[in-house]
């Protein structure tokens, strides 16, 4: 549970006034290997395995300090979506929405996800659940159904189906109800680790990272907290607002 110090530091190092769209992500908690293994991958980390691993690998020459391609979230660190980045609605301010998820994460069960694969999710490579896990669509679906009343309707719905074209018709209906394809019935549980990358690369790039993934994947993560992200706008990177621990 956060003190009102633990609160005041959170805003004010954000600077959370400032920001036009939010988000809620899954991301690592410091210091476990997932973590570690991210700062390492997104080039924060001074460790050097994954760009040896690389170099090795012919994917990059020396020198190089960042993945092949990043998020396209502009958030450039291991996440999980939980609700996409969206404007407050007006009338809605930032504190009630932080003061929402961390009401929200106090009530709700930490979830495991069971040994993890390495796999494409269209030209992304990602990390997934093997098998099913209702408990993680169960929370994502909460989220949903707790922060969609804080969300602006999407102004530019039509212009993101016409620009993708790949969606079903079910997932025209939740883009234009929720402004977000992937969520409820269509939403599956996964880490981005790359953004959109050919065939060729995204073969390489999978065989490079599974040595350093394989011990992390067999044993699965915890997804223990969610975490509040405000993006400034232009191409500004999302920044972490608070981490909130589920069940705290």
């Amino acid at each position: 549970m956060l003190n009102r110090a633990q609160l005041h530091r959170d805003l004010t190092g954000a600077h959370q006034a400032s920001f036009v769209r939010y988000a809620i992500y899954f991301t690592p908690q410091p210091g476990t290997p997932l973590a570690l293994f991210g700062r390492s991958w997104f080039g924060r980390a001074n460790d050097g395995v994954t760009l040896q691993a690389f170099s090795a690998a012919g994917l990059t020459s020396t020198g190089v300090s960042r993945p092949p391609s990043t998020p396209s979230s502009r958030y450039s660190g291991l996440h999980a979506i939980f609700k996409a980045p969206f404007c407050l609605r007006d009338g809605m301010g930032p504190d009630a929405l932080k003061a929402r998820l961390i009401s929200f994460a106090r009530r709700r069960k930490q979830v495991e996800t069971g040994p993890l694969t390495l796999a494409r999710a269209g030209r992304f490579l990602v990390l997934r659940p093997i098998k099913p896990a209702p408990a993680l669509d169960w929370l994502a679906a909460q989220c949903v159904a707790a922060f969609d009343g804080f969300a602006e309707p999407s102004s530019c719905v039509e212009q993101e189906a016409h620009q993708s074209p790949h969606l079903n018709d079910h997932q025209r209906l939740l883009l234009k109800s929720f402004g977000d394809p992937h969520v409820l019935s269509e939403y599956r549980f996964c880490i981005t680790l790359t953004g959109p990358l050919d065939t060729a690369h995204l073969e390489r790039v999978s065989q490079a990272l599974w040595p350093m993934l394989e011990e992390i994947c067999a044993s699965g993560v915890t997804v223990d907290g969610l975490s509040l992200f405000g993006e400034a706008g232009g191409r500004a990177p999302l920044r972490l607002i608070g981490r909130y621990r589920l069940g705290a």
